[in-house]
């Protein structure tokens, strides 16, 4: 019994690649040091960019220098995630881009800044709150995005008039 699961196993690992996504056979670039680099562009690192940003506009500090670059962003998203994507992209290149909920959490937190969780996006005061958003379009077609509030003034129209709101989260400073 033992040796039908190893040749099944041997099988497996020799063909399955063949029936694959994309992944296996045009993995998606990385720079020098690993980092994929088609997600220093993708929504999650860019708006959250965008919130810490608003963020210190808004407190009237101006920087010689972007306090949270996106490309920087992006690297302390994938560090927490790079094998996991890495993974993933076997199956379907474009799951770089992709950043979770829990990625969010954790990069906004090396900036001193925490994510709270907010059930409607009416109940925001656009001179005063900063939030992060995540929509989706049709379900099943993948249609996600990360959009930073007050900055994108087209959060409920993004895929049209299949724009759905899936997660709201207010952005704190950490006391």
């Amino acid at each position: 019994m033992k040796k039908k699961l190893a040749w099944l196993a041997a099988i497996f690992f020799l063909v399955g690649p063949l029936f694959s996504g994309c992944g296996v056979f045009h993995p998606p670039a990385k720079d020098k040091d690993g980092y994929f680099i088609k997600h220093f562009t993708c929504c999650g690192p860019t708006s959250i960019e965008a919130a810490i940003n608003e963020y210190y506009r808004k407190q009237g500090v101006v920087f010689a220098r972007n306090p949270a670059p996106r490309k920087e962003i992006s690297k302390h998203i994938q560090d927490d995630s790079r094998l996991l994507k890495g993974f993933l992209s076997l199956i379907d290149r474009r799951i770089v881009c992709a950043t979770w909920s829990w990625e969010m959490k954790s990069a906004v937190k090396k900036y001193g800044f925490e994510l709270v969780s907010i059930d409607d996006l009416e109940k925001l005061e656009p001179n005063k709150d900063i939030a992060l958003v995540l929509v989706y379009g049709k379900f099943i077609s993948s249609e996600w995005h990360w959009m930073c509030y007050p900055v994108d003034n087209n959060i409920n129209t993004f895929f049209s008039s299949n724009t759905k709101i899936d997660k709201i989260y207010l952005l704190k400073k950490i006391k």
